[in-house]
C-alpha cells in the first residue's frame, strides 16, 4: 500500500480572491507533479482532499492526469487538523491513497507515518510505502 501526499499548488492571495483558487503557476505545478507521477507508474485508487478550493483543484488535476475516478472530500484534512485520525484511516486501508492537502498538516502526517519531510514546496509530492 502506498500513500502519496501532495501539497496543493500555489494559490492566489486572499486579497485577490478569499477562496484562494490555484494560480496559473499553481495549476502548472500540479500538472507537472501529476505527469511525474504518471511517468513513474503511480497507481492511485482514491484521491482525498480537504474541500478547500486549492486542494480540490489540485485533486481534480491529478485525477484527470492519472485517470482516477474516486475523488473524495474528506473531513480532517484542513491545515491545522490533528493528523492521528487520518493516519489511522490510512493504516486500515489496502488502497493506494493520494492526499491533496496543506501545510502544516501534510508535514505532520508524513512525520507520524515515518517520513521526515523538509521543504515541502507547493505542488510537491512525497510517497510513503507500507
Amino acid at each position: 500500500m502506498l500513500v502519496y501526499l501532495v501539497r496543493h499548488g500555489e494559490a492566489v492571495p486572499a486579497e485577490t480572491d478569499p477562496l484562494r483558487p490555484l494560480s496559473a503557476k499553481g495549476q502548472a505545478e500540479v500538472e507537472a507533479t501529476a505527469k511525474q507521477l504518471l511517468a513513474e507508474g503511480a497507481k492511485v485508487d482514491e484521491i482525498w482532499h480537504s474541500g478547500k478550493l486549492r486542494a480540490k483543484q489540485t485533486a481534480e488535476i491529478i485525477a484527470r492526469v492519472l485517470n482516477v475516478s474516486k475523488v473524495i472530500e474528506k473531513k480532517g484534512l484542513k491545515p491545522d487538523d490533528a493528523v492521528a485520525p487520518i493516519a489511522d484511516l490510512i493504516r486500515k486501508t489496502d488502497k493506494n491513497i493520494l492526499i491533496a492537502g496543506h501545510m502544516p498538516f501534510l508535514g505532520e502526517l508524513a512525520d507520524l507515518l515515518g517520513k521526515k519531510v523538509e521543504g515541502f514546496e507547493s505542488g510537491g509530492v512525497v510517497g510513503i510505502s507500507f
